[in-house]
């Protein structure tokens, strides 16, 4: 059965899902957010602060709220898989731009011209906080990212912070369930390589996107593999090993692909394939050093290695796999750390001697890659509930970090926002708008400032109060609403990585652009 709805009847139902959406998931954002307590029917509950993961499991009856409702959350989830953070701030202005748009379109503005104003006004936006970001130039700039990201938890912050120092630029932090009540940190050797998953079916941890495998096997080999037979010997010894086993070839595809995703499907077997990073000498360099690093027998089938004879001791080991949509990091892998030791020397050796500057550059990464090192927190805690919850947050931590690292930093508590809504309406006017766009435009100046008024709600102020603190002051001077007093954003620590807000407004005003010239829906229950 299809039920139809259209016009200002299915707009107040979109808004009515988003306004549901968007109230649960808000109730958590800034320094006196609170937890949301979620369960599956028959399943254990988790609490969480975690704005990505409360919107996930929202689901409403009617299937026209419901719509927008998966519109909406599509906007936090791409803002979680760009940068790592964001979807509380994502869906707070998704829920703004929408509601005033509809206001617009109620007094005869047309859908599509306020579409493309809010699209001209959100480019030049995005401009703003790139010309005011700052480059990260410390490790308390790490911290204090790490910290606001994490619920301002100064020990997950502290912890980040250290992780990061300690691997340095060419390492990797990864994060696993503690066997005590306490949280850990240790730094073990890892190799990462920038080549990822080849289908969205191997996807073990689907929070985080990735497939993730301890003590798996590893099979290396240079072929573009089509046919199952090919692999069938190693899957023979995983099965009878009954472990994990991870084919990193040149190509996986057709028959084969789908033979590893009907197992990894239906949890006969635990099986992924990816594909090797690099290409030309690039690759078969990195393949070789890979297979040092783990113990793995590189099969060059152009030079006559045949897969059929594959054994037990051809296979590569490791602590754990990591492999995400771009990359993989391998802990602990089963190398010789002797011949491990070797191959650096070889490769400082070739660096003496090389005559290029390029050449030399990709020498010295294969050496970083070799030596680098994976620090991997042990997220402890004395219920599981309070695992999981912590763990949700050292995770947004790390990916704050990393986008911070990219693009830099801005002022945080909704500041930059809400200082580049203040002076909107004098750089909107070079810009040549339609008097329909002009009008989307003045609604951004509301729109910029609903996650600092999000931020007051739930520390118990009004937005009217925020203001009348901050709108005077100097521009990095904002609103700290755990001791309710003005302060410099910077000097404090409250500071937030500008590609997180960039990305959070984008797809904001996509999903909500969307949704606003939507005039029809048609959905079969």
């Amino acid at each position: 059965m299809k039920q139809f709805s259209d016009g200002k009847e299915l707009h107040r139902l979109m808004l009515d899902g988003v306004n549901k959406l968007a109230d649960n998931v808000a109730s958590t954002y800034g320094p006196k957010g609170r937890n949301v307590i979620l369960r599956n029917k028959d399943g254990k509950p988790i609490i969480t602060k975690d704005g990505v993961t409360v919107a996930r499991f929202v689901s409403l009856d009617d299937p026209f709220q419901d719509a927008a409702v998966e519109i909406v959350k599509q906007a936090s989830e791409k803002t979680n898989s760009d940068a790592g953070d964001g979807t509380t701030t994502s869906t707070i202005l998704a829920r703004a731009i929408f509601s005033k748009s509809l206001d617009l379109i109620d007094k005869g503005l047309s859908p599509v011209e306020v579409k493309r104003g809010l699209d001209k006004v959100c480019d030049m936006v995005c401009e703003k906080i790139e010309e005011i970001s700052r480059p990260i130039s410390s490790a308390d700039d790490v911290a204090f990212v790490a910290k606001i990201s994490a619920n301002n938890d100064q020990v997950i912050g502290d912890l980040v912070a250290t992780a990061v120092d300690k691997v340095g630029k060419g390492g990797s932090v990864t994060i696993e369930d503690g066997r005590s009540t306490e949280t850990t940190l240790d730094l073990v050797e890892g190799f990462r390589f920038q080549s990822g998953y080849l289908s969205n079916y191997f996807i073990t941890d689907e929070r985080r996107s990735i497939c993730r495998y301890e003590n798996p096997l590893l099979f290396l080999c240079d072929a573009q593999v089509d046919q199952v037979q090919t692999i069938l010997p190693v899957l023979e010894i995983a099965a009878r090993e009954q472990k994990p086993v991870v084919f990193i070839c040149d190509s996986v595809e057709g028959q084969a692909l789908s033979a590893l995703i009907m197992n990894s499907v239906r949890g006969s077997m635990k099986v992924t394939a990816v594909k090797s990073p690099s290409y030309g000498e690039e690759r078969r360099s990195m393949m070789e050093d890979l297979s040092i690093a783990t113990g793995a027998k590189y099969f060059r089938t152009m030079l006559g290695d045949q897969v059929r004879d594959v054994t037990i001791n051809d296979l590569g080991t490791c602590h754990t796999i990591e492999i995400s949509k771009y990359g993989t990091i391998i802990v602990g892998g089963g190398g010789d750390h002797g011949e491990m030791h070797s191959r650096i020397e070889d490769i400082k050796t070739q660096i003496n001697t090389s005559q290029s500057m390029d050449d030399a550059e990709a020498l010295q990464n294969r050496i970083t890659r070799l030596s680098s090192g994976v620090a991997i927190i042990r997220v402890g805690a004395p219920t599981e509930v309070e695992m999981v919850e912590k763990k949700h947050r050292i995770e947004d931590a790390l990916e704050a970090v990393r986008s911070a690292q990219q693009e830099g930093l801005v002022p945080g508590g909704g500041l930059t926002l809400y200082r580049i809504s203040k002076s909107l309406s004098e750089d909107v006017s070079p810009l040549e708008l339609t008097e329909d766009e002009q009008y989307a435009a003045e609604i951004f100046l509301h729109v910029l400032q609903s996650p600092i008024a999000a931020m007051a709600q739930n520390a118990g102020y009004t937005y009217q109060d925020v203001d009348k603190i901050i709108d005077a002051e100097q521009f990095d001077v904002g609103f700290n609403f755990l001791d309710g007093v003005a302060t410099n954003m910077y000097t404090s620590g409250i500071i937030d990585p500008a590609k997180v807000t960039k990305n959070a407004l984008r797809n904001a005003v996509s999903a909500a652009g969307t949704l606003l010239t939507t005039n029809y829906a048609i959905i079969e229950e």
